[in-house]
């Protein structure tokens, strides 16, 4: 059916309904279904109407799709559908910080969906995400200010929501399903290792090419002696 077909179906509170949450995910990506009530009269008009939503968005590129275990609808880039035929969540840029918090985050939920939790709205502490936070030795770049401006901006993507206030003791952190959708497994493995790479001071990175390549000259100059150097490193090159 066209899009035509479906909106001339629709009751004027479901025309209204349908665009709000066309605008809905649009500025937010996910809408959660257990968030609050609104958010769960939208999850439950756009997950029983998935066809007209992408049929409407597909012409500025967008699809949406529903994972009705977890209770959420989530705005997917059609513009990014590479060979593979693999649809990428909607991309939004974020700063260094926002980068590294975001990913402990998305390893805090998934560690403790792995542990048994039950609970779709994962609860976490401060402390919690602070210990997280020190892997990347950024704990203490990352202050009361800049912290609640961070959390502020993943909220308002239906990420999370924090309960109380940023600095107090029993501030927590609320984080809901659509968190898992943030970072796919492989796209995690490659935000730590370019997190990690940031990270580093200036010139660290240029001491260590230094070294290796130090190291890769001492390789070199103790085996020209031996017999089958040449040959073992030959066969070095093409394992790699």
């Amino acid at each position: 059916m066209e899009i035509e077909e479906f909106w001339n179906n629709y009751t004027s509170s479901e025309r209204e309904l349908f665009q709000k949450s066309c605008r809905r995910l649009l500025k937010q990506t996910f809408i959660v279904r257990d968030k609050d009530e609104e958010s769960k009269r939208a999850y439950f008009f756009v997950s029983k109407n998935l066809e007209p939503f992408s049929a409407y968005l597909g012409y500025i590129g967008f699809d949406v799709t529903a994972d009705r275990e977890n209770g959420v609808v989530m705005l997917r880039n059609c513009r990014d559908m590479g060979e593979s035929g693999k649809l990428q969540i909607n991309h939004v840029t974020l700063k260094k910080l926002e980068s590294v918090v975001l990913c402990c985050l998305w390893i805090l939920y998934t560690d403790r969906v792995r542990a048994g939790s039950l609970s779709k709205n994962i609860v976490i502490s401060m402390t919690d995400l602070r210990f997280e936070l020190e892997k990347y030795k950024i704990k203490d770049q990352v202050d009361k200010s800049t912290m609640t401006g961070i959390l502020s901006l993943l909220s308002r993507y239906q990420l999370l929501q924090v309960i109380g206030k940023v600095g107090d003791e029993d501030c927590r952190i609320c984080m809901y399903p659509s968190m898992q959708f943030a970072l796919d497994a492989e796209e995690f493995q490659k935000f730590a290792e370019d997190a990690q790479r940031r990270m580093r001071p200036e010139g660290e990175e240029d001491a260590r090419a230094d070294e290796e390549e130090s190291e890769d000259a001492s390789w070199d100059e103790d085996n020209q002696e031996e017999p089958g150097g040449a040959d073992w490193e030959d066969g070095a090159e093409e394992d790699v």
